[in-house]
């Protein structure tokens, strides 16, 4: 049997309970599903209409194990963490007052840049499987986004509200010119017409938004392990109900993990299932979430050495939360 390190809730009426040391997910006229503790690495609840018992609550807390809520339209909305875990209150101190200090601007600049590196990685990643027309034109679109992340580089200011604006202005240009390359990779079959967020209808936005909706409960939990306060960011602005710093520290992450994941799959005429409600089918966003969650477990290169994506996404958080208390700079993952 399988060790269960994912479970993913999808079907209506599912129900987790807590069962020995393992947890149990039942679903009527379904064999029951046990994960067993030891093993499990998260709980994915992509459904509303499933429930969980309070002892198996309490289990995943006591083991650590984050239960993270995604919608198929809205996304991740929620996220179950132990109180044990997020209590580093010297780090999230240290957090707050890099944002008024010039120590605030060279993260934001670090983070923003790595964004622009991982996409121009990703392109030339998916250069490699074009010919060679396409690929020259992808190679030279990923040299102009490096082109960018040096400009951003260059920014001087005391504190990042000084460069904001033109933080996100660059990365905006620069964004719109990954997704044009991008878009090139997309089968006519699937009718793209350019990157949409919420409430997207066509079949490879909604696959992105749902991928990036699961790639948001790991780097939120990250951060919370790492002690630090994910509302708090740099690049993004504070608003209720935003985790600002989530936002911020994703976006290095969304090409190696979920894009790549999107575009291999759309290549193999990957069918995307809709249910009446122009909702992602349940059964479907089982399968979905599965790709992306498998992409977590595969390995990439970080300081030289192989790691699963998942586990490098930790590891950043860390090395975020050590920038912030100025114990060494911080150096993006770019996904190369």
């Amino acid at each position: 049997m399988p060790i269960i390190e994912d479970l993913i809730v999808s079907d209506h009426g599912a129900f987790v309970g807590l069962h020995s040391e393992r947890l149990r997910l039942s679903v009527a006229d379904q064999k029951p599903q046990d994960a067993p503790l030891m093993y499990l690495q998260s709980v994915q609840i992509v459904t509303r209409s499933a429930s969980l018992s309070a002892s198996a609550l309490y289990a995943c807390c006591e083991a650590g194990i984050p239960i993270h809520f995604i919608d198929p339209v809205e996304g991740h909305y929620a996220s179950l963490l132990s109180s044990k875990l997020t209590t580093v209150v010297a780090t999230r101190r240290a957090q707050l007052e890099v944002l008024h200090s010039p120590v605030g601007v060279r993260i934001a600049q670090a983070l923003a840049a790595g964004k622009l590196q991982s996409q121009a990685a990703n392109l030339r990643y998916i250069a490699k499987r074009q010919d060679e027309t396409t690929a020259q034109h992808l190679r030279g679109v990923a040299q102009d986004l490096l082109d960018y992340a040096d400009r951003l580089a260059k920014l001087r200011a005391s504190e990042v509200e000084e460069v904001r604006q033109t933080l996100m202005g660059i990365e905006g240009r620069a964004t719109r010119l990954y997704w044009e390359a991008l878009g090139m990779m997309i089968p006519e079959q699937y009718a793209w017409q350019g990157r949409t967020g919420r409430h997207a209808s066509d079949s490879v936005n909604v696959l992105l938004n749902y991928g990036y909706g699961i790639l948001y409960g790991e780097v939120q939990n990250a951060l919370a392990i790492a002690g630090l306060e994910p509302y708090a960011g740099l690049i993004h602005t504070d608003r209720p109900g935003k985790p600002s710093l989530t936002c911020d520290l994703i976006e290095e992450f969304r090409a190696p993990i979920v894009d790549r994941t999107v575009i291999g799959l759309v290549n193999r005429h990957y069918e995307v299932k809709f249910d009446e409600h122009g909702r992602l089918e349940r059964n479907f966003r089982r399968d979905f979430a599965q790709h992306i969650l498998s992409r977590l477990h595969a390995q990439g290169v970080y300081e030289g050495k192989r790691y699963a994506l998942r586990s490098i996404i930790q590891r950043q958080a860390r090395r975020l939360a050590a920038a912030f208390r100025g114990e060494k700079d911080y150096e993006a993952y770019t996904g190369g």
